[in-house]
């Protein structure tokens, strides 16, 4: 049988149709507008950059971030761009980010207090204004970021207020977050410790020394498995030019106090008394990361204990500048005695651990937050109303574990109600449920575990009318929300996405959906400000 003729020409015949294809390649040929066939070639987009092909477009996702870290000692703001790409040769619709570019770092500003108890709003909305101009973005320009608030800034009394104002202002998607847990994470994904471990396949320590405490993470083979933070910093105590005390926290005038210094504002400090609160709090970084146990460390978590087989340990933050070189200057704080104390313990006691300081420096909680907070769903999701269910913020996150050899319908409603009584939503109007899905799936057993989630929605009686959100890890989301639409006739609002993880209490910003590639950007976080569900 002869092949038919695949020139231009014929290209209109209506004869021309995807069963052609099965004779085998053709030569080049097009499709001619204004007719209709029932297929597309993928060269058909090959005119143009390829960055403007439909198909490459859904498949490749940019989006420009910001990270606005606010701290004890510190403020600076980096804006970067990720490249998130879909995992479409593992027949998966989760996106993973391929690449990450740094756009703009602002300068290193001092957070600036108007007193004791409060931050200077004004002054550090300018400083943010400054940074943007700089960076020539404006807050329309960004797509999504997060505000967060560490060390002593989250003790002043106007933190919560001055964040979620700085939030709205720098872009409709930047939200505030804050806590110990959430900024060891960011510093340790910026200060590079979590792609070395992975890199290597090893356990490495990421230790974040900023002004007003020290945060922890924990990473074994590129997976951050725990955190913590205490109360050790490099701006605990502050003087002048004349060597008068302007600032000292209750922390800095105990661990003196207990050296024999009492001190109070406006006295002077000596080289002795700075040497010997160096040396003190050096030597309880020291001991906590070589596996020690501290009385005085002063836990602000639960205490992290330190295994035997970490193999490298990363210093980064403010602090971190110091331990990697003894001759930069200091800035009339403890910082550089702790910093220069620290390298010395070190340098004396290296042992079979590797000590690194991380490139970044100050800067890897800043990176952190731009780059690495950031997940887009998988491009096979359900919302039954788009403009109403998006976009979302500071969404608490119940996040349960699916077994699918063990999956009935009354198990999984009872731990779902005993999962939202303990995690305490007094004060939020909507949740989201995230569920890791283990084992293989079928019609049968989705079919079951939505039998649950209308279970828990009868039984639901005080969310009745608020609307529905289910994160997925596996691409499941299109198969569940047909099921509860079509079979079930769920009437609340749904929204199903998938190609998701979360830990335990994170909480969720969820973005509108982008196009072509019909997928949501979604900022994961941990907060600590009580004011529930606050934009």
């Amino acid at each position: 049988m002869a092949k038919p003729n695949n020139k231009s020409e014929d290209a209109g015949n209506a004869e021309h149709a995807l069963s052609d294809h099965d004779y085998g390649i053709f030569d080049e040929h097009t499709h001619l507008p204004g007719h209709h066939y029932d297929h597309d070639h993928d060269d058909d987009f090959d005119d143009g950059p390829l960055e403007d092909n439909p198909l490459w477009q859904q498949d490749n996702i940019f989006l420009s971030t910001v990270g606005i870290d606010i701290g004890s000692s510190s403020t600076q703001v980096v804006f970067s761009q990720v490249h998130l790409k879909r995992q479409g040769e593992a027949l998966s619709s989760r996106y993973v980010v391929v690449d990450r570019r740094l756009l703009y770092q602002s300068p290193i500003f001092f957070t600036p207090y108007a007193d004791s108890t409060d931050i200077d709003a004004r002054a550090l909305g300018s400083l943010i204004d400054q940074a943007y101009r700089e960076a020539d973005v404006t807050p329309h320009d960004v797509d999504i970021g997060v505000v967060l608030l560490t060390g002593e800034a989250l003790r002043r009394q106007n933190a919560e207020g001055i964040a979620h104002v700085i939030a709205h202002k720098g872009g409709e998607f930047l939200s505030a977050s804050a806590g110990h847990h959430m900024e060891s994470n960011l510093a340790a994904h910026g200060s590079g410790a979590v792609e070395l471990s992975g890199e290597e396949s090893s356990c490495v320590l990421n230790v974040d020394i900023g002004g007003g405490t020290t945060k922890l993470a924990l990473i074994r083979d590129g997976i951050l498995t725990q955190t913590a933070a205490l109360h050790v910093g490099g701006r605990l105590l502050v003087w002048t030019e004349r060597g008068q005390i302007s600032r000292i926290e209750p922390r800095a005038a105990e661990v003196l106090s207990d050296l024999g210094h009492e001190v109070g504002l406006g006295d002077a400090v000596s080289d002795k008394m700075i040497t010997a609160l160096g040396e003190q709090m050096a030597s309880i970084i020291f001991d906590i990361v070589t596996g020690k146990q501290r009385s005085d460390a002063r836990w602000l978590t639960d205490p992290l204990e330190i295994p035997s087989d970490v193999g490298t340990v990363i210093f980064s933050g403010g602090v971190s500048e110091y331990v990697a070189d003894a001759d930069i200057s200091g800035h009339n704080d403890i910082g550089q005695s702790l910093g220069n104390q620290l390298r010395k313990a070190l340098n004396e006691n290296k042992g079979n651990i590797r000590f690194e300081a991380a490139p970044g420096g100050i800067r890897a909680t800043a990176l952190g937050a731009s780059e690495f907070n950031i997940q887009v769903s998988g491009n096979t999701g359900h919302l039954s109303d788009p403009g109403l269910l998006l976009p979302r913020k500071n969404m608490p996150v119940i996040r349960l574990t699916v077994d699918a050899g063990n999956l009935t319908a009354y198990g999984l409603q009872r731990r779902l109600i005993q999962s939202i009584t303990d995690f305490d939503l007094t004060g939020y109007d909507e949740f989201a449920l995230a569920f890791e899905w283990l084992g293989e799936f079928d019609y049968e057993l989705l079919k079951r575990f939505c039998d649950s989630i209308v279970d828990y929605i009868e039984s639901d009686t005080e969310h009745r009318d608020s609307s529905l959100y289910l994160l997925f890890d596996r691409d499941l989301a299109q198969s569940v929300g047909r099921i509860l639409t079509n079979e079930y006739q769920v009437a609340r609002p749904l929204l199903v996405l998938d190609g998701l993880r979360f830990k335990e209490f994170e909480f969720v910003d969820l973005g509108r959906i982008r196009l072509p590639s019909r997928t949501v950007p979604v900022t994961v976080k941990s907060l600590i400000f009580q004011s529930h569900g606050m934009c």
